[in-house]
Protein backbone atom coordinates (compact mmCIF):
# COMPACT_ATOMS: atom_id res chain seq x y z
CA UNK A 1 0.00 0.00 0.00
CA UNK A 2 1.40 3.40 -0.89
CA UNK A 3 1.73 6.12 1.76
CA UNK A 4 -0.91 8.44 0.27
CA UNK A 5 -3.49 5.64 0.32
CA UNK A 6 -2.58 4.97 3.97
CA UNK A 7 -3.19 8.62 4.88
CA UNK A 8 -6.47 8.96 2.99
CA UNK A 9 -9.33 8.14 5.34
CA UNK A 10 -11.98 7.85 2.65
CA UNK A 11 -15.39 6.83 4.00
CA UNK A 12 -18.45 5.81 2.02
CA UNK A 13 -22.01 5.52 3.36
CA UNK A 14 -24.60 3.46 1.50
CA UNK A 15 -28.15 2.25 2.18
CA UNK A 16 -28.10 -1.23 0.63
CA UNK A 17 -31.78 -2.10 1.31
CA UNK A 18 -31.01 -5.67 2.25
CA UNK A 19 -28.05 -7.86 1.30
CA UNK A 20 -29.21 -11.26 2.50
CA UNK A 21 -29.15 -12.49 -1.08
CA UNK A 22 -25.61 -13.69 -1.72
CA UNK A 23 -25.45 -12.54 -5.33
CA UNK A 24 -26.50 -9.00 -4.36
CA UNK A 25 -24.16 -9.02 -1.37
CA UNK A 26 -21.15 -10.06 -3.44
CA UNK A 27 -22.04 -7.42 -6.02
CA UNK A 28 -22.17 -4.75 -3.29
CA UNK A 29 -18.87 -5.93 -1.79
CA UNK A 30 -17.22 -5.82 -5.23
CA UNK A 31 -18.56 -2.31 -5.81
CA UNK A 32 -17.28 -1.14 -2.41
CA UNK A 33 -13.79 -2.50 -3.06
CA UNK A 34 -13.72 -0.55 -6.32
CA UNK A 35 -14.26 2.66 -4.30
CA UNK A 36 -10.90 2.15 -2.56
CA UNK A 37 -12.27 3.54 0.69
CA UNK A 38 -10.90 2.85 4.15
CA UNK A 39 -14.31 2.47 5.78
CA UNK A 40 -17.77 1.65 4.48
CA UNK A 41 -20.98 2.46 6.40
CA UNK A 42 -23.89 0.25 5.32
CA UNK A 43 -27.52 0.64 6.40
CA UNK A 44 -30.47 -1.74 6.10
CA UNK A 45 -28.26 -4.81 5.85
CA UNK A 46 -30.96 -7.15 7.30
CA UNK A 47 -28.15 -9.07 9.02
CA UNK A 48 -28.34 -11.58 11.87
CA UNK A 49 -25.69 -12.93 14.23
CA UNK A 50 -25.47 -16.15 12.25
CA UNK A 51 -24.36 -14.18 9.16
CA UNK A 52 -21.22 -12.68 10.67
CA UNK A 53 -18.62 -15.32 9.83
CA UNK A 54 -19.86 -15.81 6.26
CA UNK A 55 -20.05 -12.10 5.48
CA UNK A 56 -16.59 -11.43 6.96
CA UNK A 57 -15.13 -14.24 4.89
CA UNK A 58 -16.77 -12.90 1.73
CA UNK A 59 -15.55 -9.37 2.47
CA UNK A 60 -12.05 -10.60 3.34
CA UNK A 61 -11.70 -8.35 6.37
CA UNK A 62 -13.27 -7.09 9.55
CA UNK A 63 -16.92 -6.04 9.80
CA UNK A 64 -18.51 -4.59 12.93
CA UNK A 65 -22.24 -5.30 13.05
CA UNK A 66 -25.39 -4.11 14.76
CA UNK A 67 -28.04 -6.61 13.72
CA UNK A 68 -31.66 -5.93 12.86
CA UNK A 69 -33.93 -8.62 11.48
CA UNK A 70 -34.16 -10.66 8.30
CA UNK A 71 -36.32 -8.01 6.65
CA UNK A 72 -35.44 -4.72 8.36
CA UNK A 73 -32.77 -2.55 9.94
CA UNK A 74 -29.17 -3.59 10.51
CA UNK A 75 -26.02 -1.45 10.17
CA UNK A 76 -22.36 -2.30 9.88
CA UNK A 77 -18.92 -0.80 9.29
CA UNK A 78 -16.65 -2.62 6.85
CA UNK A 79 -12.92 -1.97 7.17
CA UNK A 80 -10.77 -2.13 4.04
CA UNK A 81 -9.01 -5.53 4.27
CA UNK A 82 -5.73 -4.05 3.01
CA UNK A 83 -5.49 -1.74 6.02
CA UNK A 84 -5.20 -4.53 8.59
CA UNK A 85 -6.89 -2.03 10.92
CA UNK A 86 -8.45 -3.12 14.21
CA UNK A 87 -10.81 -1.09 16.37
CA UNK A 88 -9.73 -0.27 19.93
CA UNK A 89 -13.32 0.04 21.10
CA UNK A 90 -16.74 -0.66 19.65
CA UNK A 91 -20.37 -0.14 20.60
CA UNK A 92 -23.49 -1.59 19.02
CA UNK A 93 -27.09 -1.06 20.04
CA UNK A 94 -29.69 -3.82 20.27
CA UNK A 95 -31.90 -2.52 17.45
CA UNK A 96 -29.68 -2.61 14.38
CA UNK A 97 -29.48 1.19 14.24
CA UNK A 98 -26.13 2.25 15.77
CA UNK A 99 -22.59 0.95 15.40
CA UNK A 100 -19.59 2.93 16.63
CA UNK A 101 -15.88 2.14 16.56
CA UNK A 102 -12.82 4.00 17.84
CA UNK A 103 -9.42 3.31 16.31
CA UNK A 104 -6.05 4.84 15.55
CA UNK A 105 -5.71 5.85 11.92
CA UNK A 106 -2.22 7.01 11.05
CA UNK A 107 -1.62 7.98 14.70
CA UNK A 108 -4.88 9.93 14.92
CA UNK A 109 -7.58 8.50 17.17
CA UNK A 110 -10.94 8.60 15.36
CA UNK A 111 -14.46 7.59 16.30
CA UNK A 112 -16.68 6.45 13.43
CA UNK A 113 -20.43 6.08 13.96
CA UNK A 114 -22.87 4.62 11.43
CA UNK A 115 -26.60 5.09 12.04
CA UNK A 116 -29.94 4.14 10.55
CA UNK A 117 -32.65 6.29 12.12
CA UNK A 118 -36.29 5.20 12.38
CA UNK A 119 -38.97 6.95 10.31
CA UNK A 120 -41.59 6.77 13.08
CA UNK A 121 -41.60 10.09 14.94
CA UNK A 122 -41.96 8.60 18.43
CA UNK A 123 -39.19 6.11 17.76
CA UNK A 124 -37.00 8.89 16.38
CA UNK A 125 -37.04 10.76 19.70
CA UNK A 126 -36.06 7.62 21.62
CA UNK A 127 -33.36 6.95 19.04
CA UNK A 128 -31.76 10.39 19.34
CA UNK A 129 -31.60 10.01 23.11
CA UNK A 130 -29.82 6.67 22.79
CA UNK A 131 -27.50 8.06 20.12
CA UNK A 132 -26.56 11.08 22.25
CA UNK A 133 -25.80 8.84 25.23
CA UNK A 134 -23.69 6.61 23.01
CA UNK A 135 -21.70 9.50 21.56
CA UNK A 136 -21.08 11.13 24.92
CA UNK A 137 -20.11 7.91 26.68
CA UNK A 138 -18.43 5.88 23.94
CA UNK A 139 -16.78 8.19 21.40
CA UNK A 140 -13.89 10.60 20.98
CA UNK A 141 -16.24 13.54 20.49
CA UNK A 142 -13.64 15.97 19.13
CA UNK A 143 -12.56 13.41 16.49
CA UNK A 144 -15.95 12.06 15.54
CA UNK A 145 -17.44 11.20 12.17
CA UNK A 146 -21.12 10.27 12.00
CA UNK A 147 -22.61 8.93 8.80
CA UNK A 148 -25.64 6.99 7.69
CA UNK A 149 -29.32 7.38 6.94
CA UNK A 150 -31.10 9.79 9.27
CA UNK A 151 -34.55 9.50 7.62
CA UNK A 152 -34.87 13.24 8.09
CA UNK A 153 -34.10 16.43 6.19
CA UNK A 154 -32.63 19.41 8.02
CA UNK A 155 -33.73 22.23 5.73
CA UNK A 156 -36.20 22.91 2.97
CA UNK A 157 -33.30 22.75 0.48
CA UNK A 158 -32.80 19.09 1.41
CA UNK A 159 -36.14 18.09 -0.07
CA UNK A 160 -37.77 18.45 -3.49
CA UNK A 161 -41.33 17.37 -4.23
CA UNK A 162 -43.70 15.38 -2.04
CA UNK A 163 -45.45 17.03 0.89
CA UNK A 164 -44.43 20.54 1.87
CA UNK A 165 -41.33 20.56 4.07
CA UNK A 166 -41.67 21.49 7.71
CA UNK A 167 -39.31 21.04 10.67
CA UNK A 168 -39.93 18.05 12.92
CA UNK A 169 -39.05 17.45 16.56
CA UNK A 170 -36.44 14.94 15.42
CA UNK A 171 -34.86 17.46 13.06
CA UNK A 172 -34.70 19.99 15.92
CA UNK A 173 -33.07 17.37 18.16
CA UNK A 174 -30.43 16.67 15.51
CA UNK A 175 -29.56 20.37 15.38
CA UNK A 176 -29.30 20.44 19.18
CA UNK A 177 -26.96 17.44 19.07
CA UNK A 178 -24.83 19.11 16.42
CA UNK A 179 -24.53 22.23 18.55
CA UNK A 180 -23.88 20.28 21.75
CA UNK A 181 -21.12 18.14 20.23
CA UNK A 182 -19.72 20.82 17.91
CA UNK A 183 -20.53 18.91 14.72
CA UNK A 184 -21.01 20.29 11.23
CA UNK A 185 -22.87 19.07 8.14
CA UNK A 186 -19.72 19.41 6.09
CA UNK A 187 -21.26 19.00 2.65
CA UNK A 188 -23.73 21.79 3.37
CA UNK A 189 -20.99 24.02 4.76
CA UNK A 190 -18.59 23.49 1.84
CA UNK A 191 -21.27 23.57 -0.87
CA UNK A 192 -24.22 25.59 0.47
CA UNK A 193 -25.69 26.28 -2.97
CA UNK A 194 -25.40 22.74 -4.32
CA UNK A 195 -28.40 20.47 -3.88
CA UNK A 196 -27.52 16.79 -4.15
CA UNK A 197 -30.06 14.21 -3.09
CA UNK A 198 -29.34 10.75 -1.71
CA UNK A 199 -32.91 9.39 -1.99
CA UNK A 200 -35.44 9.55 -4.78
CA UNK A 201 -38.91 8.07 -5.37
CA UNK A 202 -40.69 8.38 -8.70
CA UNK A 203 -43.91 7.11 -7.12
CA UNK A 204 -43.86 9.91 -4.53
CA UNK A 205 -42.30 12.48 -6.90
CA UNK A 206 -39.77 13.05 -4.14
CA UNK A 207 -36.04 13.65 -3.81
CA UNK A 208 -34.29 14.23 -0.49
CA UNK A 209 -30.93 14.31 1.25
CA UNK A 210 -31.13 11.87 4.14
CA UNK A 211 -27.79 10.06 3.77
CA UNK A 212 -25.17 12.32 5.29
CA UNK A 213 -21.97 12.92 7.24
CA UNK A 214 -21.56 15.02 10.36
CA UNK A 215 -17.99 15.89 11.22
CA UNK A 216 -16.33 17.18 14.40
CA UNK A 217 -15.26 20.73 13.61
CA UNK A 218 -11.70 19.99 14.72
CA UNK A 219 -11.42 17.51 11.84
CA UNK A 220 -12.30 20.05 9.15
CA UNK A 221 -8.63 20.87 8.62
CA UNK A 222 -8.11 17.24 7.52
CA UNK A 223 -10.86 17.34 4.92
CA UNK A 224 -9.87 17.31 1.28
CA UNK A 225 -11.37 20.32 -0.48
CA UNK A 226 -13.03 18.25 -3.18
CA UNK A 227 -15.10 16.17 -0.80
CA UNK A 228 -17.53 15.22 0.64
CA UNK A 229 -19.82 14.41 -2.24
CA UNK A 230 -23.28 12.91 -2.42
CA UNK A 231 -24.49 10.48 -5.04
CA UNK A 232 -27.68 8.51 -5.48
CA UNK A 233 -28.32 6.64 -2.20
CA UNK A 234 -24.80 7.16 -0.89
CA UNK A 235 -22.50 9.76 0.62
CA UNK A 236 -18.73 10.01 0.49
CA UNK A 237 -16.21 11.72 2.74
CA UNK A 238 -12.46 12.14 2.21
CA UNK A 239 -10.13 12.98 5.09
CA UNK A 240 -6.39 13.33 4.66
CA UNK A 241 -4.84 12.34 7.96
CA UNK A 242 -1.30 13.68 8.08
Amino acid sequence: MNNSRNQNCKTVSLNVRGIRDQAKRMSIFSYLKDQEASFHFLQETFSEISDESTWKKEWGGNIIFSHGGRHSRGVCILIDPSLNQKSEHSFTDNSGRIVLITLNFNCLKLSLCNIYAPNNQNEQLLFIQELNNCLLDQSEVTRLIIGGDRNCTLTTKDKKGGLAWKPTNFRNCILITMNMLDLVDIQKERHPNVNKFSYSSKALNLKSKINFFLLAKKLKKCLKSRHPDIYSSRSQLNLFVA
